[in-house]
């Protein structure tokens, strides 16, 4: 089968394939991710980033803006805030083996109400790798991606008890507690 589901990561549990309900977007944020100047092309490298998120965030879509992998090096990791930043690629010539740039959502944690005001988190794995017939060649890479945050904004807390612990607290919309 070339096509088959995968999983969605959800504050209750990863649902598969996909997730019909009506969400809003709670909000956007914009990421880039730099590998700077690996020596060699033998493993595949990888950052795994803990990420804040709009309270009631259900799942996260992420979308790469731009991907970029090269054989060589970087003269200094590229400013994405600075429009003047422009290092300078020290190129090797190499046969292009099999490249690789990929974000995925290993997991959206439900809302932290014992703290105040609450908050959510989320860890995301941002993954790259080049390698060209032998492996042993230098390379770098960066990957530009956009986290789309889909929830539910007026979820309802309901007490279970009149003085209840916040750890017996139910929120609506199927989030699990924390």
């Amino acid at each position: 089968m070339p096509t088959s589901p995968r999983l969605i990561e959800t504050p209750t549990g990863p649902v598969i394939g996909s997730v019909f309900a009506k969400m809003e977007v709670l909000g956007v944020s914009s990421f880039l991710t730099q590998t700077g100047n690996q020596p060699n092309d033998q493993r595949q490298w990888t950052e795994f980033v803990n990420i804040s998120v709009p309270i009631g965030t259900h799942c996260i879509v992420a979308s790469q803006d731009f991907w970029f992998l090269a054989f060589g090096s970087l003269s200094s990791n590229l400013d994405p805030l600075d429009p003047n930043s422009n290092p300078s690629w020290n190129s090797e010539d190499h046969h292009w083996g099999v490249g690789r740039a990929s974000v995925k959502i290993l997991d959206v944690n439900a809302p932290d109400f014992t703290v105040n005001p609450p908050t959510q988190t989320a860890k995301i794995d941002v993954a790259m790798n080049l390698l060209d017939e032998n492996g042993d060649d230098s390379w770098f890479g960066m990957l530009g991606y956009t986290l789309t945050f889909l929830g539910f904004a007026g979820r309802i807390v309901l007490e279970t008890a009149v003085g209840a612990e916040s750890s017996d607290r139910i929120i609506w919309m199927g989030a699990k507690r924390k």
